[in-house]
């Protein structure tokens, strides 16, 4: 997660480590829309049971 953009070596870098990257602009969109994480980032898996956020 950062408040800036990220490098073409940290997405590599990201990528063979299997992270998730949150940049500045998802990071904006997360905070301020109130949309849980899971709907944001496509490869992360919503959680098995209903929680407050869905």
């Amino acid at each position: 997660m950062t408040n800036g953009r990220i490098t073409q070596p940290g997405r590599v870098f990201a990528l063979e480590q299997r992270l998730h990257l949150v940049d500045r602009q998802l990071l904006g969109t997360w905070a301020a829309g109130g949309r849980p994480l899971w709907e944001l980032l496509p490869a992360l898996p919503a959680p098995r049971r209903p929680s407050s956020l869905s």
